[in-house]
């Protein structure tokens, strides 16, 4: 199934690839900024949870074999231990909350907040981790 990306999903593409810098987080695998097409974000709860669409602790950078394994696989246990162990007890369960929010779809304001987000990523050279 092909999912149809939105303006603010390339736009919060590029905010989570320098975010986490270009790594996949299973593996660890680090693509150059100019080749990084194998790379994917993945969302942990759905992209169509509109309130954790564009929340940079709901996306994992992985590679396309490891999105594969956490994202569609077997192997979407490991996916949840590496969120829950990424973000804490706490911040998972506020996480899934979230996710469990609705939230109207609101694509101007989602892309003035994405583009705020990737001037903070600026103003710090992308470590505000």
């Amino acid at each position: 199934m092909k999912v149809k990306l939105r303006k603010t999903d390339r736009l919060f593409r590029e905010y989570a690839l320098r975010f986490y810098n270009y790594t996949c987080a299973r593996c660890h695998t680090r693509y150059a900024p100019d080749n990084c097409r194998g790379l994917h974000v993945s969302h942990y709860w759905s992209r169509s949870r509109e309130n954790t669409r564009f929340d940079i602790e709901n996306v994992s950078l992985l590679c396309y074999g490891c999105h594969i394994a956490w994202g569609h696989g077997d192997q979407r246990d490991e996916y949840t231990d590496h969120m829950r162990t990424k973000l804490g007890e706490r911040r998972f369960e506020m996480l899934r909350a979230r996710a469990h929010t609705y939230k109207r779809r609101d694509d101007k304001l989602d892309e003035v907040a994405i583009k705020e987000m990737l001037k903070e990523l600026e103003k710090t050279d992308g470590k505000i981790r």
